[in-house]
């Protein structure tokens, strides 16, 4: 398996560490000519490089097991909040009692939206077209708000308009199952492979995430949140490597993804993963 992050050197284990201390030490003993030379390899043993150290205390198996069992969890919280659709708006507008003014920017946001994703110029083209950008647009809203009464069922109903067009006109109706939002175009391609998303190389992920957002309309939308899942991506890889070298405050936040108590912000935001 490939791992995720990369390391600085093979992993040698607890055993193997072990093994590279007492080679530093038997260096010591055969170079020794004098006690200034003694004491200065003597200081060259205690200082370990820091991958070394962060063999002998366990922080890349650490983080492994983490990943291992909270892997999928870290990743997809980490990445959610790229959607470029974050707003239920639908939810807001289902609320009882809701203010007429908080209705009526909310309706005009929403209406908004709907116009940039599928219903403005370029994509008032043919039925196909227009299905394609509404079908985008539906997948890359949350699950709440597909769920909403103005959008539940209507991936389902557009995709049988697009199939009895295209009987109607004699050609093969195109498969609109292989539409999806860039989140989750990007979610599985970590997945695709043996070990889930822990395990995977990131360049491959990143090169499979490219390959199948080609096919896509490619809204500005769309291209957004393309763009800041992969500063998300790599944050979080950075994230990743400093808790494998012993980052105790690295590896709390990772905590905090897999429980979902940490949004991660892309590097474009801040240069930084704070």
């Amino acid at each position: 398996m490939v791992n995720t992050v990369g390391t600085q050197g093979p992993y040698l284990g607890t055993n193997g560490a072990h093994a590279a201390t007492q080679a530093e030490s038997a260096k010591t003993r055969s170079g020794s000519t004098g006690q200034d030379q003694t004491s200065s390899k003597t200081n060259d043993t205690v200082s370990l490089s820091a991958a070394a150290r962060a063999v002998l205390n366990g922080a890349a198996s650490r983080v492994d097991a983490l990943l291992g069992d909270h892997g999928d969890a870290i990743f997809r919280n980490a990445l959610s909040g790229a959607r470029a659709y974050k707003d239920n708006f639908a939810a807001t507008l289902e609320q009882p009692g809701l203010d007429p003014d908080i209705a009526r920017d909310t309706r005009k946001k929403m209406l908004e939206r709907e116009r940039e994703a599928f219903t403005a110029p370029e994509h008032t083209g043919d039925v196909l077209t227009r299905a394609r950008a509404y079908i985008e647009f539906y997948d890359s809203l949350s699950e709440d708000e597909q769920n909403s009464d103005r959008y539940r069922g209507t991936r389902e109903t557009m995709q049988a308009i697009v199939e009895q067009e295209s009987a109607n006109a004699g050609v093969e109706a195109p498969d609109l199952s292989l539409s999806q939002s860039p989140f989750d175009a990007l979610l599985n391609a970590l997945s695709d492979g043996e070990g889930g998303v822990a395990q995977r190389d990131s360049q491959e992920v990143i090169d499979q995430f490219r390959a199948r957002m080609e096919a896509q309309i490619g809204s500005e939308a769309r291209q957004r949140e393309s763009q800041d899942l992969e500063s998300r991506y790599a944050t979080l890889q950075a994230l990743i490597e400093q808790a494998r070298r012993g980052d105790d405050k690295a590896y709390a936040r990772l905590e905090a993804l897999a429980d979902n108590r940490l949004e991660i912000a892309p590097i474009a935001e801040s240069g930084t993963d704070e």
